[in-house]
């Protein structure tokens, strides 16, 4: 197989993948709003913050976060802790139920059914299937440093 042959069948292979186990929402209202993933991802990324630092990087009112900080902490997604530097001060940070669903939030395949279908293989076939992806990605990100995406 020449590599233009082996580019079409991988496409082809990996559309497949993707339609067979991309994650499916079947409530709407049990995801994630976009606004709430990227206020999550910030502070992930980020790390502890105060409110009027939130209002800062965000570019929104300090009334307008806290009304939506306060939600996220009633669902249990945020939590505040003392500033160590200042002790009148709170900084804003996921709470370890935030972390999780952000992580769910994020994920792109459904790993239940992977698992289910991982069932089928053998132990070598994994570790072999996994191996080989780890090679491919690898060989992709230094094919071309600048289109590397993270």
């Amino acid at each position: 197989m020449d590599a233009q042959d082996f580019a079409n069948q991988f496409n082809q292979l990996y559309r497949e993948l993707y339609r067979r186990a991309a994650k499916r929402v079947v409530d709407v209202r049990a995801q994630m709003s976009p606004e709430t993933s990227a206020l999550l991802m910030h502070l992930a990324q980020a790390g502890p913050m105060t409110l009027s630092e939130m209002a800062q990087h965000f570019g929104r009112a300090l009334s307008t976060l806290s009304v939506k900080v306060a939600a996220l902490e009633a669902d249990g997604l945020l939590a505040r802790q003392p500033d160590a530097g200042d002790g009148r001060k709170a900084l804003i940070w996921l709470s370890p139920q935030g972390r999780q669903s952000l992580s769910q939030a994020l994920e792109v395949l459904d790993t239940q059914r992977l698992g289910m279908a991982a069932e089928q293989l053998d132990q070598l076939q994994r570790a072999q299937l996994v191996t080989d992806l780890q090679a491919f990605i690898a060989v992709l990100a230094n094919s071309n440093p600048t289109l590397e995406r993270t």
